[in-house]
């Protein structure tokens, strides 16, 4: 059945009830804290959090291998990474959290799912289904693509040039079911995004944000693509309920994203990291602005925040070295 009924779907739905993943014990209080632009010290990370496309990721969808060392070097010194991004679960996960050794949990589809390490849902927020079939009419009128971002599941009335723009991000296979009007009230819709030509996108926004205002939030995290998510929702709001699931404390979190969409997870950060392809509104919520994600971004943030204060670096061969100011040799190798 290519559509499965709510009832049949409410145990993949229900909030999970496993036991409280636990934070790692804070490390020993920073030795060497960082300045930041504003001439404030920045704050001692305990957690790190990311968007992955345009930041953890570089722009051919690839985890580097200093990024990666990087996000290992954290977790050892007891600074975990968690991800927190507009994207589904989908294969890309397979291929980035084994290679990070990646068991915490994670903030996907906008902020609108949360899961567990192993994908089973902590929390989740789904449209109402008169938001969705308003965005129909608008799509319809507009005569775009519509793609509803359900679960672990894209689906579209067709295949085009647009959706699949969608493979190259490693996102869910976008299933074809004909007119969206006939998943109303039987899949639940975390998320819709309208795609076509960015000059396109540019003309109907404003249209879309008249009609859909007081009833749902848009943003955009990639050209060609405008999000409609649930009221007031977003990637800081997941990123709310996790760091609340974990008892962790905002103000020690490093944040990173590069895109409008992860303002508002930059602005609840204690150190909110823009990359330096991030476009201006960004950078305008950043404490502190990285190199490119094509330029290792993460792995440039994380020494500077996260090892440096604690003695530690990454040589030229990615391993990790205690810095040579403070005397000491290789401590782990890559």
């Amino acid at each position: 059945m290519l559509l499965q009924p709510l009832s049949q779907q409410a145990a993949g739905w229900r909030r999970a009830t496993m036991a409280r993943p636990r934070m790692p014990p804070a490390c020993a209080a920073q030795a060497h804290p960082v300045m930041l632009p504003n001439g404030q010290p920045a704050p001692e990370i305990r957690l790190i959090v990311t968007d992955v496309d345009g930041t953890l990721l570089n722009s051919k969808q690839e985890l580097t291998p200093r990024v990666e060392a990087a996000v290992k070097a954290a977790a050892a010194a007891g600074v975990p990474l968690v991800v927190a991004t507009g994207k589904a679960r989908g294969p890309w996960v397979r291929e980035v959290f084994p290679r990070i050794d990646m068991d915490m949990p994670g903030v996907f589809l906008q902020g609108l799912l949360v899961c567990d390490g192993q994908g089973g849902t902590l929390w989740q927020r789904p449209m109402e289904d008169a938001v969705v079939a308003q965005c129909l009419q608008l799509a319809d009128s507009y005569g775009v693509t519509l793609t509803a971002y359900c679960g672990d599941r894209i689906l579209a009335a067709s295949l085009d040039e647009h959706t699949e723009r969608l493979k190259f991000y490693k996102e869910p296979t976008v299933e074809a079911v004909g007119h969206l009007s006939g998943i109303l009230g039987q899949v639940p819709v975390h998320k819709l995004i309208f795609m076509a030509p960015q000059t396109k996108i540019d003309e109907m926004r404003p249209a879309v944000e008249a009609a859909l205002a007081g009833s749902a939030s848009l943003t955009t995290a990639l050209t060609g693509m405008l999000e409609v998510l649930p009221l007031g929702a977003s990637k800081g709001s997941g990123v709310a309920w996790l760091l609340s699931h974990l008892d962790a404390d905002a103000s020690h979190i490093m944040a990173l994203g590069d895109g409008e969409n992860d303002v508002e997870m930059l602005q609840l950060s204690g150190l909110a990291v823009a990359m330096g392809n991030a476009g201006p509104v960004a950078k305008a919520a950043a404490h502190w602005v990285a190199p490119r994600n094509d330029e290792d971004g993460v792995a440039a943030a994380i020494e500077k925040f996260v090892l440096a204060p604690r003695g530690l670096s990454l040589d030229s061969s990615a391993a990790v070295v205690a810095s040579t100011a403070h005397g000491g040799a290789a401590v782990s190798g890559h």
